[in-house]
């Protein structure tokens, strides 16, 4: 399903460097916490699955419905960080407007291309320079 989705996006886009293309989500942030005399409840922002797409001249953050995609040039990116934990990661971005937190899948189950280009990715340190 996640390759399906892969292809539509590719396809509209017309991306190809497949290989800069990874998978993963936002992070939810709290927006509200409601008590209540026998629990306490919390809300969450909705979670969305994005495709990113990494080049010499910045990032391309696609949905994974291929309705739209935002982009981050370089040059507007004060500070990128990505950590790696097993089958998961954390990408920071931030901007001088914003702080952007995602979750990077490094393995999916019937997902091969999305070791593979995160491999890849490392290995051009995501072409980020700075």
């Amino acid at each position: 399903m996640i390759t399906d989705q892969l292809n539509k996006v590719i396809e509209k886009y017309e991306i190809s460097k497949t290989q800069n293309i990874i998978y993963g989500t936002n992070i939810p942030r709290l927006n509200a916490v409601i008590p209540t005399p026998w629990r306490t409840y919390l809300s969450f922002e909705k979670s969305e699955f994005y495709f990113f797409y990494f080049d010499e001249l910045g990032i391309k953050i696609y949905l994974r419905n291929a309705e739209g995609y935002v982009e981050i040039p370089w040059d507007d990116i004060l500070e990128f960080e990505i950590s790696h934990l097993s089958i998961a990661g954390k990408m920071v971005i931030k901007t001088k407007d914003d702080t952007y937190k995602f979750q990077i899948n490094r393995f999916v189950v019937g997902c091969p291309w999305i070791k593979t280009n995160t491999k890849y990715l490392e290995s051009v340190n995501y072409f980020y320079n700075k």
